[in-house]
């Protein structure tokens, strides 16, 4: 007598994976607003519209790097020291007070939300001021990081050209990383809200 191997149970197992998954896509084909807004948040848009409008800082940039920044965590902090939803470090966030000429004190900045967007925003005002003749915002993103010295002796030595495309030549492998991620965020963050 010959026995017929059957479907078995590796069968019912695909059938049940195939109809999870189509179910799942429908679930987010309809709830696409969920799952975009999910992972990629506009939280505190109010705050950063009326900075950015006030500092001529594109909010899908602003946006991008709060979240690769801090994850929209207002009391986040840095194993550096950098604090807040823009990752201020305090001696960057005097310097910014002091030349931006702002009310608020330097733990305001860091740990009030509203302070801490405003002088965020306005250090990428000042940093893409410096590099305005650049097309893209890498060098505005590897300066936040890596600090505005940093950059300028980059550029200035020929070691980065301050370009996208020639990312992998910036030395610091975390400011790197940085910008690829940041420049990531706000590509989807334009694709998915303009």
């Amino acid at each position: 007598m010959i026995k017929r191997r059957g479907c078995g149970c590796g069968c019912l197992t695909a059938i049940i994976l195939i109809l999870v998954l189509a179910v799942a896509g429908w679930w987010v084909y309809n709830n696409k607003d969920t799952v975009r807004s999910y992972f990629y948040p506009r939280h505190y848009e109010d705050i950063i519209n009326k900075c950015c409008a006030e500092y001529g800082v594109d909010k899908w940039l602003v946006m991008a790097l709060i979240r690769e920044e801090s994850g929209f965590d207002p009391n986040a902090e840095s194993a550096a020291g950098a604090r807040g939803l823009m990752q201020l470090m305090p001696d960057t966030a005097a310097w910014l007070i002091s030349k931006g000429e702002f009310a608020f004190d330097m733990e305001a900045a860091v740990s009030n939300t509203e302070d801490n967007i405003t002088l965020g925003v306005y250090y990428l005002s000042v940093l893409k001021h410096n590099y305005s003749g650049y097309d893209s915002y890498a060098p505005v993103i590897a300066a936040y990081n890596a600090g505005i010295g940093s950059v300028d002796g980059w550029l200035a030595s020929g070691e980065w050209d301050g370009s996208a495309d020639d990312m992998e030549l910036i030395p610091y492998k975390e400011t790197r990383e940085h910008v690829r991620k940041v420049l990531r965020s706000y590509d989807v963050y334009r694709q998915l809200y303009e």
